[in-house]
C-alpha cells in the first residue's frame, strides 16, 4: 500500500507518517516502479504502536527505543514498566507545578478585582501584573508550602 493509504489505515496524517519516516520510527517496505514508498500491514501496526505508546503519555524516544528492543529480540515490557514509572512521576511534577500557577492566577485575579486600572506613565506597563509579581520569591514560598501541605493531607 502506498504512503496515504498507510496513514489511513494507522489513523494518522501523511505528515505525521511522514515524520516517523524522518525520525527511523516507520521504514517503508519498498517503492513503486514510479518511486512511491510502499507499506504493509506491519507498517500500519508500528504506527498503531507508536500511537498508543503517546496516548500513554511515552515519547516518541521511548516508543522508538521500545520498537529497536523489539526488532533485537530483546523484551521491551520490563522497559515500558520502567519508563511509564518515570513518565508518571514527570506528570505528577507537572501537575504540582500547573497546580501551583493556577492558585497564582486565583490570587491575582481576587486582587486584582480590588485594584484600579493604572494610568500608563512611561515607568510601567501592567500595574496590576508588576504590581502582583513585585515579590515572586514570597510566591514560590507560599506555593511550595502549599504544595507540602496538600501531600502531607492526602
Amino acid at each position: 500500500m502506498r504512503l496515504i493509504e498507510c496513514a489511513r489505515q494507522a489513523g494518522v496524517s501523511t505528515d505525521t507518517l511522514r515524520h516517523y519516516l524522518r525520525v527511523g520510527l516507520v521504514e517503508a517496505d519498498g517503492r513503486t516502479e514510479n518511486g512511491y514508498r510502499t507499506f504493509s500491514e506491519r507498517s500500519v501496526a508500528r504506527v498503531r504502536f507508536i500511537r498508543g505508546a503517546l496516548a500513554l503519555g511515552f515519547t516518541l524516544r521511548d516508543a522508538g527505543e521500545l520498537v529497536e528492543m523489539g526488532q533485537r529480540g530483546e523484551l521491551p515490557c520490563p522497559r515500558a514498566r520502567t519508563l511509564l514509572d518515570q513518565r508518571l512521576a514527570e506528570q505528577g511534577r507537572q501537575l504540582d507545578a500547573a497546580l501551583r500557577l493556577h492558585r497564582r492566577m486565583q490570587r491575582a485575579v481576587a486582587d486584582w478585582k480590588r485594584r484600579p486600572d493604572g494610568v500608563p506613565d512611561g515607568h510601567s506597563v501592567c500595574g496590576l501584573i508588576e504590581g502582583f509579581a513585585q515579590d515572586p520569591a514570597s510566591a514560590a514560598r507560599r506555593d511550595r508550602g502549599a504544595s507540602a501541605r496538600r501531600r502531607s493531607e492526602g
